[in-house]
Protein backbone atom coordinates (compact mmCIF):
# COMPACT_ATOMS: atom_id res chain seq x y z
CA UNK A 1 0.00 0.00 0.00
CA UNK A 2 3.18 2.44 0.98
CA UNK A 3 4.51 1.61 -2.67
CA UNK A 4 1.35 2.35 -4.29
CA UNK A 5 0.66 5.31 -2.36
CA UNK A 6 4.48 6.57 -2.94
CA UNK A 7 4.11 5.43 -7.17
CA UNK A 8 0.83 7.49 -6.83
CA UNK A 9 2.33 10.67 -5.12
CA UNK A 10 5.57 10.66 -7.93
CA UNK A 11 2.83 10.26 -11.24
CA UNK A 12 1.25 13.25 -9.66
CA UNK A 13 4.48 15.22 -9.03
CA UNK A 14 5.42 14.45 -12.22
CA UNK A 15 2.81 15.77 -14.25
CA UNK A 16 1.72 18.33 -12.12
CA UNK A 17 4.18 22.04 -12.25
CA UNK A 18 7.26 21.67 -13.93
CA UNK A 19 9.13 24.55 -12.28
CA UNK A 20 9.47 22.09 -9.38
CA UNK A 21 11.89 19.73 -11.67
CA UNK A 22 13.56 22.59 -12.83
CA UNK A 23 14.30 24.22 -9.48
CA UNK A 24 15.30 20.67 -8.41
CA UNK A 25 17.72 20.59 -10.97
CA UNK A 26 19.49 24.18 -10.01
CA UNK A 27 19.47 23.26 -6.64
CA UNK A 28 21.36 19.89 -6.88
CA UNK A 29 23.98 21.65 -9.17
CA UNK A 30 24.56 24.14 -6.64
CA UNK A 31 25.12 21.17 -4.05
CA UNK A 32 26.91 19.23 -6.14
CA UNK A 33 29.41 22.29 -6.55
CA UNK A 34 29.31 22.97 -3.22
CA UNK A 35 30.01 19.30 -2.75
CA UNK A 36 33.04 19.42 -5.31
CA UNK A 37 34.82 22.07 -3.78
CA UNK A 38 34.73 20.60 -0.47
CA UNK A 39 36.60 17.68 -1.87
CA UNK A 40 39.44 19.84 -2.90
CA UNK A 41 40.03 21.18 0.68
CA UNK A 42 38.31 17.85 3.05
CA UNK A 43 40.62 14.44 2.48
CA UNK A 44 37.22 12.07 2.37
CA UNK A 45 39.03 9.73 -0.12
CA UNK A 46 36.87 10.68 -2.59
CA UNK A 47 33.77 10.30 -0.70
CA UNK A 48 32.16 13.55 -1.65
CA UNK A 49 33.62 13.04 -4.90
CA UNK A 50 30.55 10.82 -5.25
CA UNK A 51 28.22 12.53 -4.12
CA UNK A 52 29.14 15.31 -6.15
CA UNK A 53 28.96 12.86 -9.46
CA UNK A 54 24.94 11.37 -8.08
CA UNK A 55 24.12 15.14 -7.34
CA UNK A 56 25.26 16.09 -10.84
CA UNK A 57 23.62 12.64 -12.34
CA UNK A 58 20.39 13.21 -10.27
CA UNK A 59 20.27 17.26 -11.31
CA UNK A 60 20.42 16.18 -15.32
CA UNK A 61 17.55 13.58 -14.38
CA UNK A 62 15.53 16.53 -12.76
CA UNK A 63 15.67 18.86 -16.20
CA UNK A 64 14.71 15.62 -17.96
CA UNK A 65 11.90 15.44 -16.08
CA UNK A 66 11.41 19.34 -16.34
CA UNK A 67 11.37 18.75 -20.30
CA UNK A 68 13.84 17.01 -22.95
CA UNK A 69 15.11 20.52 -23.99
CA UNK A 70 16.33 21.20 -20.63
CA UNK A 71 17.43 17.50 -20.22
CA UNK A 72 19.63 17.35 -23.05
CA UNK A 73 20.97 20.92 -22.51
CA UNK A 74 21.82 20.05 -18.66
CA UNK A 75 23.57 17.30 -20.67
CA UNK A 76 25.56 19.06 -22.89
CA UNK A 77 26.73 21.72 -20.62
CA UNK A 78 27.61 19.12 -17.98
CA UNK A 79 29.95 17.27 -20.62
CA UNK A 80 31.35 20.66 -22.11
CA UNK A 81 32.20 21.79 -18.43
CA UNK A 82 33.67 18.79 -16.83
CA UNK A 83 37.10 19.08 -18.57
CA UNK A 84 37.55 22.49 -17.67
CA UNK A 85 36.10 22.09 -14.03
CA UNK A 86 38.87 19.30 -13.61
CA UNK A 87 41.46 21.30 -14.88
CA UNK A 88 40.22 24.36 -12.39
CA UNK A 89 39.79 21.90 -9.40
CA UNK A 90 43.59 20.68 -9.89
CA UNK A 91 44.46 24.51 -10.21
CA UNK A 92 42.83 25.29 -7.16
CA UNK A 93 43.90 21.75 -5.38
CA UNK A 94 47.69 22.44 -5.76
CA UNK A 95 47.19 25.61 -3.58
CA UNK A 96 45.63 23.90 -0.39
CA UNK A 97 47.72 22.26 2.48
CA UNK A 98 46.96 19.10 2.14
CA UNK A 99 48.16 19.29 -1.67
CA UNK A 100 51.69 20.67 -0.04
CA UNK A 101 52.07 18.31 1.94
CA UNK A 102 51.54 15.37 -0.60
CA UNK A 103 53.48 16.42 -3.58
CA UNK A 104 57.36 16.93 -2.94
CA UNK A 105 58.49 20.38 -3.85
CA UNK A 106 61.60 22.16 -3.66
CA UNK A 107 62.53 21.95 0.02
CA UNK A 108 65.88 23.54 0.02
CA UNK A 109 65.44 27.20 0.73
CA UNK A 110 68.83 28.38 -1.06
CA UNK A 111 68.23 26.07 -4.51
CA UNK A 112 65.36 28.26 -5.96
CA UNK A 113 66.90 28.72 -9.67
CA UNK A 114 70.11 26.85 -8.98
CA UNK A 115 70.48 23.87 -11.06
CA UNK A 116 72.46 20.89 -9.86
CA UNK A 117 75.92 20.70 -11.65
CA UNK A 118 75.95 17.92 -14.45
CA UNK A 119 78.09 15.27 -13.29
CA UNK A 120 80.76 13.89 -15.85
CA UNK A 121 81.66 9.70 -15.16
CA UNK A 122 84.19 9.20 -12.66
CA UNK A 123 84.06 12.87 -11.50
CA UNK A 124 82.41 11.91 -8.26
CA UNK A 125 84.39 8.46 -6.60
CA UNK A 126 82.47 5.39 -4.72
CA UNK A 127 83.24 6.08 -1.13
CA UNK A 128 83.60 9.65 -1.35
CA UNK A 129 81.75 11.18 1.84
CA UNK A 130 78.98 14.17 1.52
CA UNK A 131 76.39 16.16 2.68
CA UNK A 132 72.06 15.88 2.53
CA UNK A 133 71.29 19.19 1.45
CA UNK A 134 67.76 18.36 1.13
CA UNK A 135 65.82 15.21 2.21
CA UNK A 136 66.51 12.25 -0.39
CA UNK A 137 62.87 10.56 -0.70
CA UNK A 138 64.87 8.95 -2.94
CA UNK A 139 65.75 11.73 -4.97
CA UNK A 140 67.57 15.11 -3.70
CA UNK A 141 70.63 17.39 -3.19
CA UNK A 142 73.99 16.14 -1.87
CA UNK A 143 77.17 18.72 -1.51
CA UNK A 144 80.69 16.96 -1.93
CA UNK A 145 83.19 19.80 -0.77
CA UNK A 146 82.55 22.86 -3.51
CA UNK A 147 80.09 20.56 -6.27
CA UNK A 148 76.52 20.53 -5.19
CA UNK A 149 74.98 17.70 -7.40
CA UNK A 150 71.55 15.71 -7.45
CA UNK A 151 72.03 11.94 -5.66
CA UNK A 152 69.59 9.11 -5.10
CA UNK A 153 69.16 7.30 -2.19
CA UNK A 154 70.10 3.60 -2.46
CA UNK A 155 67.47 2.77 -0.02
CA UNK A 156 65.25 4.72 2.19
CA UNK A 157 64.90 8.43 3.11
CA UNK A 158 67.84 10.18 4.25
CA UNK A 159 67.47 13.23 6.30
CA UNK A 160 68.60 16.83 5.94
CA UNK A 161 72.02 16.96 6.91
CA UNK A 162 73.03 13.73 7.41
CA UNK A 163 76.64 12.03 6.14
CA UNK A 164 76.26 10.08 3.31
CA UNK A 165 78.67 7.62 1.46
CA UNK A 166 78.61 7.64 -2.73
CA UNK A 167 77.94 3.56 -3.76
CA UNK A 168 77.49 3.96 -7.43
CA UNK A 169 78.58 6.61 -9.75
CA UNK A 170 78.06 6.27 -13.16
CA UNK A 171 77.30 8.98 -15.98
CA UNK A 172 74.82 11.29 -14.54
CA UNK A 173 73.90 9.02 -11.95
CA UNK A 174 75.15 9.29 -8.01
CA UNK A 175 73.67 7.03 -5.66
CA UNK A 176 74.42 7.67 -1.74
CA UNK A 177 73.96 5.77 1.03
CA UNK A 178 73.58 7.25 4.88
CA UNK A 179 76.72 6.65 6.80
CA UNK A 180 76.86 5.38 9.96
Amino acid sequence: MTSYASMTLLADTATGDSSVWIAAGFILLAVAVVLGLLELFVPTGGVLAVATASCLVASIIAFFMHGMLWGFAALLAYSAGAPFAVVLGFKLWTRTPIARRMVLGNTDADSEGVQPTKVAAGQVAVGTEGVALTPLRPIGFVRFGDLRMEAAAEMGMIDVGAVVTVVESTGDRVVVRASG
